[in-house]
């Protein structure tokens, strides 16, 4: 798409082929990207682009800093509103009641591509130095005292280091001159209506006491402070954080509060304030001239200010109530719904009392709707219990019967369903193609095994058999192995049976015994119970 008048061009997708001849309609960002005013003349010509694989977007100032995931912001706006990116166009990435703006700075493969059905890796290019460090968060350290100034409705922000999570915080502002606010979150740049720690007092000292059992403080590592410039002038202040386990001593604004109804105390009509009476002319004189409360919540707030002071039309809150509702209950929260991975907002609560129990929002009760094929057992299973029919599995996995071992003590392969219940290698060297009901053949084979090994061994240097003359170094002559080999053979349906197997085989039944043997070891071995004719010896999984 280019206009022919300036030669700029930019890509994009067709949405729908419903407009007359000779008209196209297009986003607002198009006009933007195109210098286009309604009625304008464009060229469209069709092409076919690369998918796309890498993008660098340049912020075009320093609100950016504010998007707390870039993945899930990128990836939603660009996936609702975007089917192509063009090097040098600006986009648009809204998120909540904000709205930041991105060049698109770099490109791969090309300088325009397709960002449909791909995997986009995406960039940030920071700003210079000078530009990103214009209102950004600084640090200030617990027990250090920092000085600052801040113009009106301006925030100045600081980040809170060296941190003991184990004691409370006491964060005090000095206001040097003018009026401003404090707020306090555990994310960063808290404002007046977003935040979680806050005093709005009207006193030129103003403190947020914070408990070292407090739920928000214990789980999160930073605390970041918020300072909100109210005053016409230029707002100097002194912000000091120290540890303390006691909530600080009480302001004279709170003292007034304690005196109600003292004896020598009058109320000021116009603040509310006890004063003592010897200075209730002085104080109503300067009072009436200067301040002015709020009829709903009775903050007393100097003349001018109420402007600035509000309370919700349908619930009638203030600022610190709407900061909480924001980061609760609020339908337009932006959350990562836990099942499509997108920046979302959560909406409004669930009607399913078993996804309320869970905390699922309203977006991810739908979402976790969907289903998806179990692997283990081929059943459709609902997104939202898939944690639930995972542990299913896991029960039935833990109450299975272990299966029999080998009975070849030298092994550590599972049974096969053979007459001497040997594992299939085991067995191999004993099975015959001939018919043998009475196995009279099988135990002349086995008869031959145990009188080979007894009388000349496997040969093998790493053999541990005791039933081999390589094992035990201690070859015998024909009739005493004929004698040893008899009672083996008398229990050749019941008992353990000693034979040769190979390396590998060996070192695992040397590790089991070892195990086995060693107290560290007694979680990795278990015992068969189902052959209870059988030696007592160790079985590994």
């Amino acid at each position: 798409i280019s206009n022919p008048r300036t030669q700029l061009i930019t890509h994009g997708g067709v949405l729908e082929f419903n407009a007359n001849d000779d008209r196209v309609y297009l986003p607002e960002w198009m006009y933007n990207s195109l210098s286009l005013v309604e009625g304008a003349e464009v060229t469209l010509r069709l092409k076919e682009l690369p998918k796309g694989t890498w993008v660098k977007f340049r912020p075009i100032d320093t609100e950016y800093k504010k998007i707390k995931d870039y993945r899930a912001a990128f990836e939603g706006y660009l996936r609702s509103h975007f089917t192509t990116l063009t090097t040098g166009e600006i986009l648009t990435i809204k998120q909540a009641n904000s709205s930041y703006q991105f060049i698109v700075e770099s490109l791969k493969p090309a300088k325009a591509v397709r960002v449909v059905d791909t995997d986009l890796e995406v960039e940030i290019s920071p700003l210079v130095d000078e530009e990103a460090s214009l209102n950004m968060d600084k640090d200030i350290h617990v027990g250090q005292t920092v000085e600052g100034s801040i113009q009106k409705n301006d925030y100045a922000y600081w980040n809170l280091k060296s941190i003991e999570k184990s004691r409370g915080l006491n964060i005090v502002l000095t206001i040097k001159e003018g009026d401003a606010d404090l707020v306090v979150s555990n994310v960063q740049f808290p404002k007046d209506d977003d935040h979680i720690w806050s005093n709005f007092s009207s006193d030129p000292s103003k403190s947020v006491f914070i408990a070292s059992t407090n739920f928000e403080y214990a789980t999160k590592d930073d605390i970041h402070i918020g300072v909100h410039g109210y005053g016409d002038s230029s707002n100097p202040y002194e912000l000091t954080v120290t540890h303390s386990d006691q909530p600080p001593t009480m302001s004279e604004h709170s003292l007034e509060l304690i005196n109600d109804h003292a004896p020598g105390y009058i109320q000021c009509r116009n603040c509310g304030s006890w004063i003592p009476e010897r200075t209730i002319a002085l104080h109503s004189n300067f009072c009436e001239r200067n301040n002015i409360m709020c009829s709903s919540c009775n903050k007393v707030m100097k003349k001018g200010e109420e402007k600035n002071h509000w309370h919700c039309s349908k619930c009638d809150k203030s600022l610190p109530d709407l900061a909480y509702h924001r980061r609760t209950m609020c339908p337009d929260k932006l959350i990562k719904c836990r099942f499509c991975l997108n920046l979302v907002k959560q909406g409004e609560l669930s009607t399913n009392q078993n996804d309320i129990l869970e905390g699922f929002s309203s977006h991810e009760s739908y979402c976790g709707g969907r289903t998806i094929t179990c692997l283990k057992c081929g059943k459709a299973v609902i997104l939202k219990n898939v944690a639930v029919h995972a542990k299913m599995h896991e029960v039935e996995k833990q109450n299975q019967r272990l299966p029999p071992l080998c009975r070849n003590a030298n092994c550590t392969r599972i049974s096969a369903d053979n007459s001497l219940k040997l594992c299939t290698v085991c067995f191999g060297p004993f099975w015959s193609p001939t018919a043998d009901p009475t196995r009279q053949m099988l135990f002349r084979r086995v008869a031959r095994k145990y009188h080979h090994q007894l009388t000349v061994g496997c040969k093998n240097s790493w053999c541990k058999n005791e039933y081999c003359a390589t094992g035990n170094s201690q070859p015998k002559d024909a009739t005493t192995a004929a004698t040893t080999l008899i009672p083996l053979l008398q229990q050749v349906q019941s008992a353990s049976m000693y034979f040769c197997v190979d390396e590998i085989t060996m070192k695992k039944r040397l590790l089991a015994n070892f195990l086995y043997k060693g107290e560290d070891g007694q979680d990795l071995v278990y015992e068969d119970d189902s052959r209870e004719d059988v030696s007592d010896r160790p079985k590994i999984l």
